[in-house]
């Protein structure tokens, strides 16, 4: 795939992918792989798993790749949890979109972020670390904010979802959410996909945000005008989600909110396509 990922058979003859750091430079189909220079191996459960671990591995910047699979591995330091190879590609993702989005000036606030430090101080500092190396290897400016992001990764990783009181209400909203997007995009959502994952994760946080009153909302609306000429259909639905939440609950979504949602539409219908 490039020089730190290469398509590979193990020793019972399945398919795996393998990273490592220069492991496919000078190599050719054929060649037996140097388990010394092996630093992970991912094992599709299947030929769908196997396609989406290639197209997100194959997303990643491969000069990110190295330095973010880095800091995973850093992590063991500061968590006691474990990434399987899902949890550690959808992170893999996550942080790669992350410091796309910082590159092009979007930075994503997390009003969670106090609440993510107070609640799961392990995490929140292993995302602390993770950003800080980061930082420094790749030379980029990711904020404090996405050490919360990672952090909320981290707990999902770890422990299984538990019964807050709203999740009845948040599960049934989260429902009807995709149905509208599936209904007003015309698009397919696979739940066993990184894309649905991903999306629906930004659904939890922003109906988590709205159940808790605790929207994301500045007055520098320059972004969201740009966003709503350039996509009428993402923005439709965006409008679409925001009208079902406030019957739902009772005030409106902010136009910050509305944003966000419509830049996961255009991500998630442009991968479509």
């Amino acid at each position: 795939m490039n020089n730190s990922l290469v398509l590979s058979k193990d020793e019972d003859g399945h398919e795996v992918i393998v990273m490592g750091k220069g492991i496919g430079f000078k190599s050719k189909q054929g060649d037996s792989i140097d388990e010394d220079a092996i630093e992970k191996v991912f094992v599709p459960n299947d030929q769908r798993s196997k396609q989406e671990y290639v197209r997100i591995l194959e997303s990643v910047p491969k000069e990110h790749i190295e330095g973010i699979n880095t800091a995973l591995d850093n992590l063991k330091g500061y968590w006691q949890g474990e990434l399987d190879d899902r949890y550690f590609l959808m992170l893999l993702d996550h942080i790669a979109f992350a410091i796309e989005r910082v590159q092009k000036g979007i930075v994503l606030q997390n009003k969670l972020l106090n609440e993510v430090r107070i609640h799961y101080p392990e995490e929140f500092e292993a995302g602390l670390a993770v950003v800080k190396d980061l930082n420094e290897r790749l030379n980029v400016n990711l904020p404090e904010e996405e050490a919360g992001n990672i952090a909320f990764h981290l707990v999902n990783a770890k422990t299984e979802d538990k019964n807050f009181d709203n999740t009845v209400l948040s599960m049934k909203m989260l429902k009807d959410m995709l149905n509208l997007v599936k209904y007003k995009l015309k698009v397919h959502l696979d739940y066993r996909s990184m894309r649905y994952n991903r999306f629906v994760t930004h659904l939890q946080y922003f109906i988590h945000r709205f159940l808790e009153n605790k929207q994301l909302n500045t007055k520098d609306l320059f972004l969201y005008e740009q966003f709503k000429m350039k996509y009428p259909t993402e923005h439709k639905c965006a409008q679409s989600i925001a009208s079902y939440s406030k019957n739902m609950i009772g005030h409106d979504v902010t136009d910050e909110e509305k944003l966000y949602l419509m830049i996961h539409l255009v991500r998630l219908t442009t991968q479509e396509e």
